[in-house]
């Protein structure tokens, strides 16, 4: 009898657990896959061409982790952590056969299986007490670190800051019950004399505590310990699928479906043509709306781990700014979830309320909205929380699409960026210098340099046309360093051509602005200029970083196919070959700030620095952060031509850790970096923290030319630039810029 109400029980409450956790889960999944498929359609996005891309990225990422080991200490513990959980998964077969068989129960086949003594359950139950072990030791190791960079001791210097703390900790409190089940489990079956293997060493010492207990008693326990796992595990399956713990299912569909041209680095951005003609009043260009987004964006906000590693690396947070990229995400996905249920028709426009009228992005510091005006401007669109995320979420495109819906369909922009607007459009440049002026710089050069006239090939003998760049044309700062390469391509007989008056900007800080219109009609503008003169057969060699990054990545979606190189690039190729040699010894220490339209998005780290090294008496200088882990300049995204009000601004705090490293020299390899870094010296200089002179920056164009100087004969006007930056104000006047170089 008392074995027969053990049965009983050991199936009903069982079954009973299973059935109403599993449909509670099911409820769950099915909504999140109805809201998952009620986001907008990514036309670009063949998910089929998609997941072969991405399949090795996926299994790399996910079950080696490659992004999480950056970080050791904590990759390795959610590596032991998500192996444990994998193995662990046949757990739940034991329990499943337990449930409906009994204590007696095995999986079958496993001890048939041996070599040399040693049998398929040996080896299975050695993984799962030692992974068991492991998950421990992580489950540990993350618990002293959220206690250790705890927020409410540590503010906004935490990278838990904002994120959900109690979810954390339910998660490790769950992932211990888990284990601990399975030990005591295990442990009881051990002590009734069913045991599979000895070999599960922790499961053995659990079962040593119950060893001599009453038989029924022990079947008695092991049956509630039962139920209370697959209640557990049922409970921990259904929190899952309501918390940032979700990234466990979504991952896979989100790193299988993500863009697979960006594998490596950031790239560009994806591009919907514009068809001015075939808009009508339905025509939505951007997100202004959390279901213009695409079902990848979805994916995203679903797969937000909350880690925080974004947000530490974030230079606007790191700034006093208001945009968290962790906080960005969460508040989207928080607002989608509380939007599903009128997506989906569950509930209408009364029962929603306020959910649908707070608009998406405020137009106003403060004002009432999902995401805040100073958090959606605040982007440099550096591409470090991207570099960071472990799950591989696109905040950068995501804050590109609310830029977009801003600025096209609202006209609702920092005002102060509008004078670049006007600039481009009236003068084909930001500073609205003109056209007429861009050929200016060659006037400090000895030689002639070809110009290619637009409808007319190239001669043959010219193999490379170098693109300028507004900087490099209109800048009076900028334009030494173009002189400065201009010399050095002679010098190593590179033929090469200019476009001169002919050239025209990329586009780059309209499209990081939001102004996608303006930037498409300056693409196709120029990809039809550089088609017509035979720029396809050829090698453009860039100067700035945005124009390499735009014509290379974002040029092809409007035919533009064209091979391109960054001048540094260029430059330890021609060094290589010993086409140019530099002999003057510098005794300079020089650090390198990675440009991040250069590094992150192009991944380009090892040529700046080969230019560098081949010059001789440097001492190089790397700083604390460097390559993927670079700190922005604060002048991407368009930030350029913004003021910075908030917090301490981006270029200060990088010219501090550059100085930090006791550089004589800040090299860099973007004219944009250059002004920023300049007017941040120039900062410290006018307060009195650095001596005058004490630190310049460079291109390293100009440091390569500094090391030829004295055997050529060729010091040039730009063998170097003094350490303030003036640059052509949007009047086309030239002015010195205070702070950041913001115009």
């Amino acid at each position: 009898m008392d074995d027969t109400l053990l049965t009983i029980f050991r199936i009903v409450a069982g079954s009973a657990v299973i059935l109403f956790f599993g449909a509670w889960a099911v409820r769950r999944a099915r909504f999140l896959i109805r809201l998952t498929l009620a986001a907008a359609p990514n036309p670009d996005r063949n998910i089929r061409t998609a997941f072969k891309a991405n399949l090795r990225h996926a299994l790399v990422n996910i079950f080696g982790n490659k992004k999480l080991l950056k970080w050791s200490l904590v990759g390795v513990a959610h590596f032991w952590v998500m192996w444990a959980f994998f193995v662990l998964q046949t757990t739940l077969l034991e329990a499943a056969g337990e449930l409906f068989v009994g204590p007696t129960f095995q999986l079958p086949f496993l001890n048939s299986i041996a070599i040399g003594g040693v049998t398929a359950y040996d080896v299975l139950g050695f993984s799962q007490d030692s992974l068991g072990v492991l998950s421990m030791t992580g489950i540990l190791i993350f618990a002293g670190l959220r206690l250790s960079q705890d927020p409410r001791n540590h503010g906004r210097t935490s990278r838990f800051a904002g994120s959900n703390l109690n979810q954390g900790w339910w998660v490790l409190l769950a992932e211990t019950a888990v284990v601990w089940t399975i030990w005591t489990a295990h442990g009881i079956r051990w002590a009734e004399g069913y045991a599979p293997t000895e070999a599960a060493f922790v499961s053995v010492a659990f079962g040593r505590v119950f060893e001599g207990l009453d038989p029924l008693f022990l079947e008695w326990v092991g049956a509630v310990n039962l139920v209370a796992h697959l209640a557990i595990v049922g409970g921990f399956l259904v929190f899952t699928l309501h918390s940032k713990h979700l990234h466990i299912v979504t991952i896979p569909f989100q790193e299988l479906t993500r863009d697979p041209n960006k594998d490596k680095a950031l790239g560009g951005l994806d591009t919907e043509k514009i068809d001015m003609e075939n808009m009508d009043e339905d025509t939505v260009l951007g997100a202004g709306q959390i279901e213009h987004f695409s079902f990848d964006k979805f994916l995203d906000f679903q797969t937000c781990t909350e880690c925080g590693r974004c947000q530490s690396q974030c230079p606007a947070w790191n700034t006093g700014k208001p945009l968290s990229p962790k906080m960005l995400i969460q508040d989207l996905r928080d607002h989608m979830y509380a939007k599903g249920p009128f997506l989906l028709g569950e509930i209408d426009e009364a029962e929603a309320g306020d959910v649908i009228s707070i608009p998406l992005v405020g137009d106003a510091p403060g004002e009432a909205a999902v995401i805040d005006y100073d958090v959606l401007w605040s982007c440099t669109t550096c591409g470090a929380c991207v570099e960071e995320c472990p799950v591989d979420i696109q905040h950068v495109d995501t804050i590109m699409e609310m830029r977009r819906y801003k600025a096209m369909m609202e006209s609702s922009f920092p005002q102060e960026a509008g004078g670049m607007l006007r600039n481009i459009e009236n003068s084909g440049d930001p500073w609205g210098v003109g056209q007429q002026k861009r050929e200016e710089w060659t006037e400090k050069l000895d030689f002639d340099i070809p110009r290619a006239i637009p409808g007319t090939e190239l001669d043959d003998d010219i193999d490379h046309l170098l693109w300028v760049g507004c900087s490099g044309a209109v800048d009076d700062r900028s334009k030494k360093i173009t002189v400065s390469i201009a010399q050095l391509l002679h010098d190593a007989d590179v033929k090469f051509a200019i476009l001169g008056n002919n050239e025209a900007c990329t586009g780059d800080s309209p499209r990081r602005l939001g102004m996608e219109y303006l930037f498409q009609m300056l693409a196709e503008q120029n990809v039809e200029t550089l088609n017509s003169i035979g720029a396809d057969k050829r090698t453009i060699i860039t100067r700035c970083a945005h124009c390499f990054n735009a014509i290379k990545n974002e040029y092809p979606d409007f035919d533009g196919h064209f091979e391109v190189v960054h001048h540094s690039e260029l430059l330890t190729r021609l060094i290589a070959d010993g086409r140019l040699v530099a002999t003057n010894q510098l005794d300079q220490s020089i650090t390198y700030h990675d440009p991040c339209y250069l590094g992150r998005h192009n991944d380009v780290y090892d040529d700046p620095r080969a230019v560098i090294s081949a010059v001789p008496g440097v001492d190089a200088k790397e700083m604390e952060r460097s390559r993927s882990n670079g700190f922005c300049c604060g002048a991407g995204g368009a930030r350029m031509w913004m003021e910075e009000t908030i917090g301490e601004r981006v270029n200060n705090n990088r010219v501090d850790e550059a100085v930090a490293t006791g550089a004589d020299v800040i090299a860099t390899g973007c004219p944009f970096c250059v002004t920023m870094l300049s007017d941040g010296v120039a900062e410290k200089v006018g307060k009195g923290e650095l001596e005058d002179g004490r630190v310049e920056v460079l291109d390293i164009a100009e440091v390569l030319t500094r090391g030829r100087a004295q055997t050529n004969g060729h010091s040039g006007a730009a063998a170097g630039g003094d350490a303030s930056s003036d640059h052509a104000a949007g009047d086309g006047s030239v002015a010195d810029t205070e702070g950041a170089g913001q115009a």
